[in-house]
């Protein structure tokens, strides 16, 4: 046995029963452990053994890198290392692939009577759950970044085309799918208006309602999931099949109560969108309010084409009026002006008759 037993403080030596020290030892959840200079374990928690599926006497006197790490030495960034070196705590986040889970390792150092530096107390906390939160709140924050994102650029897009290109550069982006399609519902079927990647195998790819995934979405007004469409009955179009689709997620684009439309997301390997369906939903919901605007916009858009076409005619067909007025009025001016002088004739002529009359008597 090392030295460092015998230069550390027995809990007799401050009135407290070894039975006492070794329930509050064991009491703690984290993984701690006694280690001398030469990396040899000499006292470990109840915590420490069951992770390493030991029992405490197993363990002591053994290397720690030998059985935390699966190593013959210590390794460059040991905490433990640092420790001795530095004569101070150190705290390091490791993530050994040997261990399996993230860990939070604190190496806190041990002196003697003399001031001598004889080892460490090492603690060991599993971060696993706190580095899983971090990380969704991560996911969470870009997603959120993604639907700002997408509301601020659909406000600049002018045509629906714009708007939908957009869109789905924007999924892509946050949910880095192999494919996304977009629908729009007219009555019993829904058009293909977008694909992302462009492929022209999905230019003309129109959806019946309650058929296959994205019809069954928009028949149903619920997202439709599938983590492998080759194994589901539900999938009876080929075309996502023959692009190497493996899993889909249908969405149902709702505005007032109605399905205007669907959202396609697919990957080429396994995975469950169904967890992401949090998200999924809300970028669904998102993006029919945007479809939705887009509609409106492009049926205005028409509306006004229509009218401005209706106007040109109007005008067009006035201006022919016009033209056959103004020629009318010509032929009348003129005639008018043909009749005074006619009038004028017939007086003089009348005048000379007279004149010739009176001149007979």
């Amino acid at each position: 046995m090392t030295p460092l037993i015998n230069k550390i403080r027995l809990p007799e030596d401050f009135g407290i029963s070894d039975t006492a020290w070794r329930h509050t030892f064991d009491a703690i959840t984290d993984l701690v452990s006694v280690i001398d200079k030469d990396f040899r374990l000499i006292m470990v928690n109840r915590a420490l053994a069951e992770f390493l599926h030991k029992q405490p006497e197993e363990l002591i006197g053994k290397h720690c890198y030998e059985i935390m790490h699966g190593r013959a030495s210590h390794w460059d960034s040991c905490p433990h290392k640092q420790m001795m070196q530095e004569k101070r705590a150190v705290t390091r986040q490791v993530n050994d692939p040997f261990i399996g889970i993230p860990l939070l390792i604190s190496a806190f150092p041990i002196f003697d009577d003399a001031g001598d530096l004889i080892g460490s107390v090492h603690v060991v906390k599993d971060i696993s759950v706190m580095q899983k939160m971090q990380n969704d709140l991560a996911v969470r924050n870009q997603q959120l970044e993604t639907l700002n994102r997408l509301c601020r650029e659909a406000i600049n897009s002018q045509t629906l085309g714009d708007m939908l290109a957009t869109t789905m550069a924007e999924i892509m982006s946050a949910c880095n799918p192999d494919l996304v399609l977009c629908y729009t519902r007219y009555e019993e079927e829904l058009t293909i208006q977008g694909v992302l990647p462009d492929n022209e195998h999905y230019r003309n790819k129109n959806e019946k309602l309650g058929v296959c995934l994205c019809g069954l979405a928009a028949a149903q007004g619920e997202a439709v999931f599938s983590e492998d469409i080759h194994r589901d009955a539900r999938c009876t179009e080929h075309e996502c099949k023959q692009a190497g689709i493996r899993s889909f997620a249908a969405l149902p684009l709702i505005q007032e109560q109605k399905v205007i439309g669907v959202l396609g997301v697919a990957s080429k390997t396994a995975r469950n969108f169904a967890e992401e369906k949090e998200f999924l939903e809300t970028l669904a919901s998102t993006v029919s309010v945007i479809l939705q605007n887009a509609l409106l916009i492009e049926k205005i858009r028409k509306q006004a084409d229509m009218l401005e076409e209706k106007v040109m005619m109007r005008t067009v067909e006035l201006q022919g009026r016009n033209a056959d007025l103004e020629r009318f009025n010509k032929v009348m001016v003129g005639r008018e002006l043909r009749m005074v002088e006619l009038k004028k004739e017939i007086k003089q002529l009348r005048t000379q008759l007279d004149r010739k009359g009176g001149q007979g008597e």
